[in-house]
């Protein structure tokens, strides 16, 4: 089974420390090394979720994203990322829950869930948690996603939105605007041979909360 190696771990501390141009092509075949190796490990980790799941057909270097940072907008002009990382499309956008992975030092997590829904799919994902709170209530108490997630996690609206009541008994799940979960991880389990199974145990446990919001959405 592939594994991240501490070499990758000090390209990506290097290259936060020296984000620029000349640094990172001087030392491109330290990068091609790094990318390799995590191309390996996303191609292990793939074939792990597709025993749990059935996702789309895809190359496994289609689910990475690039080293270059978008910087049209943004007031950090530094070129690169200091991290690797993948999204797991698990199908069609608003209709299933993607997932994504997150390789840094000090930094490494997975997510997933509902993170920017547009208005019409949030009104959908709103009528399933007002019809259905037990079951998802039933889903994040489960003993394995406490242990790996805790709670839900997003952005909430400071009022009730439109057409609930303040006293509605399942309000504070209705506020929110974003609902994902998310794990982080040490960097000793990262760089272990455990760390990808360990990875698959929280997407397993994970199933459920997906799949509710899969549900809701109409996938």
């Amino acid at each position: 089974m592939a594994i991240i190696s501490s070499e990758t771990f000090s390209f990506l501390n290097k290259l936060k420390s020296n984000n620029n141009r000349p640094w990172f092509e001087k030392n491109r075949a330290l990068y091609e090394k790094a990318r390799a190796e995590y191309l390996g490990f996303t191609t292990s980790l793939v074939e792990g979720i597709r025993k749990i799941e059935s996702i789309p057909e895809k190359e496994p270097a289609k689910y990475m994203h690039r080293i270059y940072r978008d910087i049209r907008f943004s007031k950090d002009k530094t070129p690169y990322k200091s991290h690797f990382s993948s999204i797991i499309e698990r199908g069609p956008e608003n209709q299933k829950c993607p997932v994504y992975f997150h390789i840094q030092p000090g930094k490494s997590m997975m997510g997933g869930g509902v993170w920017d829904p547009s208005s019409d799919t949030l009104k959908k994902i709103r009528q399933e948690i007002d019809y259905n709170s037990a079951g998802l209530k039933k889903i994040i108490n489960k003993k394995d996603f406490i242990k790996y997630f805790g709670k839900i996690y997003g952005d909430k609206l400071s009022r009730p939105p439109k057409g609930y009541e303040a006293d509605n008994p399942n309000i504070e799940f209705l506020k929110f605007k974003q609902l994902y979960i998310q794990r982080s991880f040490d960097d000793d389990l990262v760089l272990s041979k455990q760390f990808i199974p360990e990875l698959l145990k929280s997407y397993k446990a994970a199933m459920p909360f997906f799949t509710f919001f899969d549900v809701a959405m109409g996938g």
